[in-house]
């Protein structure tokens, strides 16, 4: 290999790590989440560099209480009011009189859901599952699985393929552009909350999303 073919190979592998860099400079000097309250700072999933856990509870009933009982039964606690009290209040909303159910005829639930809430409450260390993901992972998601659908429905002839007569690629080509696409713009964005792509691959399968 001679020394311009060596060099061209030294750029290209040295062209990501350019571009890692750029992108580096886009971001804050410091975390200026640091300065919030102690409630909403939590809500933004940050942690003090400088502190492990167990954490400190939050200055205020009933969580100054927390001391008095177990880490691990405290988090059990937690993780089952939580859980409860998430599903609970999404399923009540979706069944009111509301458009969500009268017009646009949604479900009261959408599995992943359930998996978001185990994450939540149940593993509320891990990366992905702190809000910022939870929130920003279903939305760009959900955004993103609906406009290539829409996309796919200029066809006219996309509604006869989702009866599944025949065999047509459009229909799993879709799901399989929603759900990866999804899966890059939640890396790009630092968004990445695993539940939230298998259901993007749901609007592939209606035509009317």
């Amino acid at each position: 290999m001679g020394n311009k073919e060596k060099a061209s190979l030294h750029s290209i592998r040295q062209s990501p790590a350019k571009y890692w860099h750029s992108l580096a400079q886009l971001k804050f000097r410091r975390d200026y989440r640091s300065d919030l309250p102690p409630s909403l700072l939590r809500f933004t999933g940050y942690r003090p560099p400088d502190e492990g856990p167990p954490y400190d509870p939050l200055p205020i009933p009933p969580f100054i209480w927390l001391h008095k009982i177990p880490l691990k039964y405290e988090t059990w606690l937690f993780a089952w009011i939580g859980a409860f009290g998430g599903i609970l209040l999404i399923e009540a909303i979706m069944s009111t009189d509301t458009a969500f159910r009268d017009v646009y005829r949604t479900p009261t639930i959408i599995t992943s859901f359930g998996a978001s809430a185990v994450l939540l409450f149940g593993v509320v260390e891990s990366p992905v599952a702190q809000p910022r993901n939870f929130v920003g992972g279903h939305f760009l998601s959900a955004l993103v699985g609906t406009c290539i659908t829409r996309l796919f429905v200029l066809n006219g002839q996309y509604q006869g393929y989702l009866d599944n007569t025949h065999f047509h690629p459009s229909t799993f080509i879709n799901g399989g552009i929603s759900m990866a696409t999804s899966l890059l713009v939640m890396l790009i964005t630092g968004t990445v909350h695993p539940p939230c792509v298998p259901p993007r691959t749901h609007p592939s399968r209606y035509s009317t999303v």
